[in-house]
């Protein structure tokens, strides 16, 4: 009886004996593989240009809007390397309209008999600043991508994407309106009215930029673009005394966030997307 069971006993065992040789024979067939195979690269190599319709969201005293061009190329299929370049005219905001009717003009009241350092509407309308253009040069990431479909019906690709970089805004003004006070009634050399200052805040500013944004896709070459950008600049939009201090120089300016939201129809170049393997 114990002869006839020892052979059996001996196969059972073997499986157990050797198990790192049995494990050694397997391979994960995935091993190496990428990701997503023949995967769409809609960005990969590529020059994006898209005509925007930008406009301001939070200026204070002039809205600016105006069409733009952004360019980039993408380095890979999640970065690239682009500019942004925007032309703006202006118009007045709620606030700048409830601020001017509040003033009173120098037609109605001469300045010698104002009371200053309130202004008149004259020398507001000659200091508030508005926007004329934007640019910046700027990298960016794109971290996320896939399709979405509409209706169950209708599948398109997109993105979602964040930049940053170097960001330029150039302020204007109605130029100079300065009254000589000197020798009026009220005159005081030791307490000098800012007003009457020739110093300005228009002229060129360069700070930061950043930015988030996306795509929407409807074939290879074609598609849709939103985003949201933020050029950050040391300015002063008011034009006047900020700090009380009754002098007009750069401590009346401050770290200014000028958000715009931007639309535009992209079109990729070549006109098709490379494929994975």
């Amino acid at each position: 009886m114990r002869t006839r069971l020892l052979p059996l006993l001996v196969l059972l065992a073997l499986p157990m004996l050797l198990p790192d040789a049995a494990h050694a024979d397997r391979r994960n067939p995935l091993e190496g593989q990428p990701a997503v195979r023949r995967r769409l690269l809609l960005r990969k190599l590529r020059f994006e240009v898209t005509p925007q319709f930008v406009t301001s969201i939070n200026q204070d005293y002039k809205h600016a809007f105006g069409p733009g061009l952004n360019m980039q190329f993408h380095l890979t299929d999640w970065l690239a390397i682009g500019v942004q370049g925007v032309y703006m005219l202006n118009s007045d905001t709620a606030l700048e309209d409830k601020v001017r009717s509040a003033l009173p003009s120098e037609s109605t009241m001469p300045y010698n008999k104002y009371p200053g350092p309130q202004p008149t509407l004259e020398m507001h309308d000659s200091r508030v600043l508005g926007i004329n253009a934007i640019f910046s040069a700027f990298a960016q990431i794109t971290p996320f991508y896939g399709k979405i479909a509409f209706f169950s019906a209708l599948f398109v690709n997109y993105d979602l994407y964040v930049n940053g970089g170097i960001g330029f805004v150039n302020y204007t003004s109605s130029c100079c309106h300065i009254p000589d006070t000197t020798g009026k009634p009220g005159y005081d050399p030791a307490q000098p009215d800012p007003n009457t200052s020739n110093t300005k805040f228009d002229g060129l500013k360069i700070g930061g930029q950043i930015g988030v944004g996306a795509h929407i896709y409807f074939n290879e070459w074609f598609g849709l673009q939103f985003e949201l950008r933020d050029y950050i600049v040391g300015a002063n939009p008011g034009g006047l005394d900020t700090n009380g201090d009754r002098v007009l120089n750069s401590k009346d300016e401050g770290a200014q966030n000028n958000i715009f939201f931007g639309v535009g129809l992209t079109f990729m170049l070549p006109p098709t997307a490379r494929i994975s393997r």
